[in-house]
Parts: structure tokens; C-alpha cells; sequence
């Protein structure tokens, strides 16, 4: 079977507002190329925004653009709703794979859908209600209609069976690749700007409830007194914001946690490069792109028993019961105070890394479209 096309939906991709889900679809196809199948071919649909700001992506395959621009949520809807569907007619594609599993086109040919995250149907605080209210509108009758479902991780996977009775055998792991990382600001700057005082124990993520800052700024009570350690807290604030700030007041731990918010991609790789470790405590996310940034950068990682983390780190890292700032302290310290530990994580972090390049994971991509493929 041999020059099958798949047109790949990317009309809702922003270029001006990139999320890590946006960078793993993008890097994803890009990757496709480089794989250079004979039996697949793909087939772009995306916004002239889009297309200017990744000239090597569309360069390498054929494109389509979408009439208008991707950050217009009513006007980009209404378009893939009929110009997707009538360029995809035009285009003569085998399979269209919608990558954000939120178009609302239904075309006439078969569809693989991906779904990377559940949290606007189980965890919907602090999402606007608009977002939640149209994911849980179009996602449920997209992954129905499709003929195939993909997902980062084990973790979304199994919830996609239990919310919608979808079969098993219909949804494929796909997980994110290594997320981008730029050149490191010179630490010792970032460090005196920010007050960042002794080893750096990073915590990557918004203030959202599932992401339990709180549990990382109440294990700072035990850190602190062994060690001179920073609690840097990366990303945007979110609902959870005032607990964390009156937590961090109460306790009396100004001078030992930062709250940095959004930095400069040179600054985020400064800060991961430097870590002395890594806490990933939040109870639900679909992908933990963090923990893979920081294996990746060889720093040594801990996690909550929650979400998909613990599949993502498998034996590379520290695993504690959720919500448990004791357990984490404790695991913190062993990092800082076991060098031999502490290099064997680092090794089991670099290699599960290694099997996050974008050529495997578009491998395992292309794999899921011609699970669809060989049935037509």
C-alpha cells in the first residue's frame, strides 16, 4: 500500500500563543518528515500565520491555508467547519487526523483524533468556561466519529476508556517529544536578579489546584533547616495563587521560595539546567513535559503517584503518594545528600529521554495512522 495521504488539521494552532501541546504536535510532524516514509504522505491544513512562522515544517509538505487567522475562535470555528471540509474534498487525502481532537468539521473520509489532555471534562477549575464548554461539546462526538484516537500517555489513555467507553484497541500512546530548549541565560545573572540563594529546587507549572505548590512550599519547612535551597515556582499564576502566597507567608519562607511566573525560554533552561532537582507534585496532567525537560537535562526528578509522571519517569525517579510534603522532603534530601543516588537517577532520566526524540515519537505517529490505513 503505497502514497496513502493524511491531511493533518493544524488550523487551531496560534503561533503568538504556543502551548506545549502546540510545540509537541508541531515538532511531532515536522519530525514525520525527516522519517521520510514511502507509505505515508502528509498533508497540512494550517493558518498563513502558521505557515510564515515554520517555513522548514510547510516547506516539506504540501499545505493548505485556512482564510483566517487561527487567534479569531469564531471565525477559525465557522472555517473549519466548511473550508477544512471542502479542502480536504479538494486535496484528495485517505484520512484526516484532527491534532487538537476540537474541530468540529466532519469529513467525508475516515479521521484519527488526538485528545492530550481530560481536564476541561474532570479537573475544569481555573479553565475558562467557554473552552470547557465547547471541549465537552465537540471532543466526546470527535472521538466517537474517529476511527482512531491518539494520546501522550497510558494515564489519558485509561481515562478516555472510562469517560467515554471508548475500546482500548481503538486508542494509541503517542507521547510528546522533547520539549524545545534554548540556549541558558548565564545562571549566575538569573540568580542575583531573582535572589536565588543555594541549590535550586525548581518546581515548573501554573498555580492550578492539581498542581499542589502548596505540598512543594510545605516540604520547604523540613529542606530549610538541613540546607541551603531555593524553592523556585515557575509559571503562570492560576487560581491557586493567594494559597500559595499566604502559605508561603505563614510559614515564614519569603527568603527560601521565589515565584518567578513566565521567564524568558533562555531563563527557563538556565533554571533546568542548574536544578539540583526537579518536583513534579501535581495530581492530574495528561503529559508531564517538565519532567521530561528535566531528565532530559539531566536532573534528577520527583513526582506525585498521580496523572501521567509516573509512567513518564518509570524507575528514573523519586515517586511519592500525592499531596505528601513529608515524603517529598524526604525524597528532596536524599537527592541532595546521596551523590551516588543521585547519579544513578541521572542516568535512568537521560535514558528514558533518549526514547522521547521527535523521530520516535513521529515512528510511533505514523504507526497509529496506518492502523487506520490498512483497513481501507
Amino acid at each position: 500500500m503505497t502514497g496513502l495521504r493524511v491531511g493533518v488539521d493544524l488550523c487551531r494552532i496560534d503561533p503568538s500563543a504556543l502551548r506545549p501541546v502546540d510545540h509537541a504536535v508541531l515538532d511531532t510532524i515536522e519530525a514525520a518528515a525527516a522519517v521520510g516514509p514511502d507509505d505515508v504522505e502528509l498533508v497540512l491544513f494550517a493558518s498563513r500565520r502558521l505557515r510564515a512562522a515554520r517555513p522548514a515544517l510547510f516547506g516539506a509538505f504540501e499545505a493548505h491555508t485556512l482564510p483566517f487567522p487561527p487567534g479569531v475562535a469564531p471565525a477559525r470555528l465557522a472555517a473549519e467547519a466548511t473550508w477544512l471540509r471542502a479542502a480536504v474534498r479538494r486535496a484528495r487525502v485517505d484520512l484526516v487526523h484532527d491534532a487538537g481532537g476540537t474541530s468540529p468539521t466532519r469529513p467525508d473520509v475516515p479521521t484519527i483524533v488526538s485528545v492530550h489532555d481530560l481536564a476541561p471534562f474532570e479537573r475544569p477549575r481555573g479553565i475558562g468556561r467557554l473552552r470547557v464548554a465547547h471541549h465537552r461539546h465537540v471532543v466526546p462526538r470527535a472521538v466517537e466519529a474517529a476511527s482512531a484516537v491518539t494520546v501522550p500517555s497510558a494515564f489519558v489513555r485509561d481515562r478516555l476508556v472510562a469517560l467515554f467507553g471508548v475500546e482500548e484497541a481503538k486508542v494509541h500512546v503517542v507521547p510528546w517529544p522533547l520539549p524545545p530548549h534554548e540556549e541558558p541565560a548565564r545562571i549566575e545573572t538569573v540568580r542575583a536578579r531573582h535572589g536565588i540563594i543555594g541549590q535550586i529546587v525548581l518546581l515548573p507549572g501554573s498555580t492550578r489546584a492539581e498542581q499542589e505548590q502548596i505540598v512543594a512550599v510545605r516540604a520547604m519547612r523540613h529542606l530549610a533547616a538541613r540546607h541551603e535551597t531555593t524553592l523556585v515556582l515557575l509559571g503562570e499564576q492560576g487560581p491557586a495563587e493567594t494559597r500559595v502566597a499566604a502559605e508561603i507567608e505563614s510559614l515564614g519562607l519569603q527568603d527560601r521560595v521565589v515565584r518567578l511566573g513566565s521567564v524568558s525560554p533562555p531563563v527557563r533552561s538556565a533554571l533546568y539546567e542548574h536544578a539540583a532537582v526537579v518536583l513534579h507534585p501535581a495530581v492530574y496532567e495528561g503529559f508531564a513535559d517538565a519532567v521530561l525537560e528535566a531528565m532530559a537535562c539531566g536532573v534528577p526528578v520527583v513526582v506525585a503517584a498521580a496523572g501521567a509522571a509516573p509512567e513518564l519517569v518509570g524507575d528514573a525517579g523519586a515517586v511519592i503518594p500525592p499531596g505528601d510534603d513529608a515524603q517529598l522532603a524526604i525524597e528532596v534530601h536524599r537527592v541532595l545528600d546521596d551523590a551516588e543516588w543521585r547519579r544513578r537517577m541521572v542516568a535512568a532520566g537521560l535514558e528514558q529521554a533518549r526514547g522521547h526524540t521527535a523521530p520516535r515519537v513521529a515512528e510511533r505517529l505514523l504507526a497509529a495512522y496506518r492502523s487506520v490505513l490498512v483497513s481501507l
